[in-house]
């Protein structure tokens, strides 16, 4: 009687990860399939401090983050979303 149980336990633990592990691949490879998003020009010229000389729709790469683009006057979207301000 033990045995039997340790084994049932044992086997749902085992098919558990295995939904589990199948999950996180899953969301990874979504996560994974999308643009990536960055710091986008909204206007030719000064449209972002400290970044000039270039037009709307172009990236500016010195910038890695929402908050610090945002702040700067970027677009923190992807280059697909990008392609509306371009000139």
């Amino acid at each position: 009687m033990m045995r039997s149980s340790r084994f049932g336990v044992l086997a749902a633990g085992a098919v558990a990860g295995l939904i589990g592990s199948a999950t996180l691949v899953a969301a990874g490879q979504s996560a994974g399939s999308g643009e990536a998003k960055g710091c986008y020009r909204t206007q030719c010229g000064k449209s972002i401090k400290g970044h000039e000389g270039k037009c709307g729709g172009t990236k500016v790469d010195d910038i890695g983050d929402q908050k610090a683009c945002e702040g700067a006057g970027g677009a923190w979207i992807t280059e697909a979303e990008a392609a509306k301000y371009k000139m």
